[in-house]
């Protein structure tokens, strides 16, 4: 095998969805499309379908942290995307594995609930993740409710999402990027304690969301792991889902889960031409 010619290995440590549309399945398929090969944690199994999350069952912590540390045994582990936790025995699990790694960008998606409103985090876990996890990570990726959560403010409008985003950095985070899907018009805002930006992207087909969050990470993950810094790897990543929002089908009477694969019915191309227009803020 030439490994000089293989895929960069990204790993995911989230929870699995049964419909495929968010957690590690969601993970996967996104890291195949930018060519990169997907390994998997699985801190907690889900009972849900496109209408919503029925029951959440953690994993034993000796499977979830034998589990990644038998991947990471490998050596081969480029990068690695965390997302759902479950709890803070879990989170404990990742800040001792990242302490131990700091050589692997993490990309941190502090998923705290479902849109459902079903807790995917417990508090403590929320408390841990603020305090321990932040300085682990390369960047995080709240969304609205979860950076109001993360910064304890109201984050609602994009100058609440500006003064999240470096409230986040303050925390420890390296980078941040607090994404604006709900807003009427998405609007990321990043900061890497030095350069404030906004990305604008289209409004397109918003019922088309489901694990929207789980994708954008990873595929921030996968662009980090293929060598492109991080405020490269955000505009191609929000490129790539607004397309795989853009092509969704449905799989269920509830919400869309994203065509992660959608590059696979298209002819091949340099790259995605979706509008994404980035502003700089003093």
């Amino acid at each position: 095998m030439n490994h000089h010619s293989a895929w960069p290995v990204v790993m995911s440590v989230a929870g699995y969805d049964p419909s495929a549309g968010a957690g590690v399945a969601a993970d996967l398929k996104t890291f195949a499309a930018h060519n990169c090969y997907g390994v998997a944690a699985i801190t907690a199994l889900t009972v849900q379908n496109s209408q919503g999350v029925a029951s959440v069952h953690p994993v034993e912590l000796p499977v979830l942290k034998e589990t990644i540390l038998s991947l990471l045994a490998d050596g081969r582990v480029c990068a690695i995307k965390v997302g759902m936790l479950a709890n803070q025995a879990a989170a404990e699990v990742l800040d001792e594995i990242l302490t131990a790694h700091p050589e692997l960008p993490a990309v941190l998606d502090p998923v705290i609930c479902s849109s459902t409103g079903v807790a995917l985090l417990d508090a403590a876990g929320v408390d841990y993740l603020r305090q321990r996890l932040l300085p682990r990570a390369a960047l995080v990726t709240p969304n609205l409710s979860e950076a109001a959560r993360l910064v304890e403010m109201p984050v609602e409008n994009v100058d609440h999402m500006r003064a999240a985003a470096r409230k986040l950095v303050e925390l420890g985070a390296r980078a941040a990027v607090v994404t604006g899907g709900h807003l009427e018009k998405p609007v990321d805002v990043f900061f890497d304690g030095t350069n404030l930006e906004q990305f604008v992207g289209d409004r397109i087909r918003p019922d088309n969301t489901h694990g929207t969050g789980c994708t954008f990470s990873a595929a921030v993950a996968a662009n980090l792991a293929l060598g492109r810094q991080v405020r490269d790897a955000v505009v191609l990543a929000k490129a790539y889902v607004v397309e795989a929002i853009r092509n969704a089908f449905p799989v269920g009477p509830g919400r869309l889960p994203l065509n992660h694969l959608y590059r696979m019915m298209q002819p091949a191309r340099l790259s995605d031409h979706s509008p994404v227009v980035a502003e700089s803020t003093p």
